[in-house]
């Protein structure tokens, strides 16, 4: 076998088993990217699950409010906390004025209106804290999913970068190995000629 030809095989499977591994490289950094994005994926998915039972009551408080703040006070009047409250409160009203023989007397008539009235805004403003709390919950919630959600998509896109610049990085490899590969074959030509 000549020198030249010898060479140039010497050449050739050395820039095919470059081209190959830079290949081989390039498709383990693309599965190991896959399998990032599939874990950041499936993390982000768990996390949005478990934070949707605080994000539900969140927007659910919030539609109470809303209807509140739209002449909708049922929900706040028929609550069971006030209804509880107003129904003890009344009781013992009415067994103090039964006690003093004062039932049906107008000054009992005026506690009454005085303690619903009194009764139905501390039982409003009680309502309105507890949706207020939930709504803000909600609303913490949701700020964390966004900014969960923007981390992940960077995260993946990263990844995504990675893979395209391992297939170029795979390409610009093969590429080198192939013109090295022209290099040492128009060498070891010039040097059977003489050239060098």
């Amino acid at each position: 076998m000549s020198f030249v030809a010898a060479a140039v095989g010497g050449a050739v499977v050395g820039a095919v088993g470059q081209a190959y591994a830079a290949n081989k490289g390039a498709k383990a950094q693309q599965a190991a990217s896959n399998s990032a994005i599939a874990e950041q994926r499936r993390q982000y998915d768990q996390t949005r699950e478990d934070n949707m039972p605080w994000l539900e009551a969140g927007r659910g408080a919030l539609d109470r409010q809303n209807a509140f703040l739209a002449g909708d006070y049922s929900l706040a009047l028929n609550s069971p906390d006030y209804l509880a409250a107003r129904d003890m409160g009344l009781d013992a009203l009415e067994a103090g004025a039964t006690a003093r023989g004062n039932l049906w007397g107008g000054g009992t008539d005026a506690d009454r209106i005085r303690f619903g009235g009194q009764m139905a805004t501390q039982a409003i403003d009680n309502w309105w804290a507890k949706n207020a709390g939930l709504s803000g919950t909600g609303q913490q919630t949701a700020g964390q999913l966004g900014a969960f959600g923007q981390q992940t998509a960077g995260n993946i896109g990263n990844a995504m970068i990675g893979q395209g610049q391992a297939r170029a990085s795979a390409y610009a490899g093969q590429a080198n190995a192939f013109a090295n590969l022209a290099n040492q074959g128009v060498n070891a030509y010039g040097y059977s000629k003489g050239w060098f």
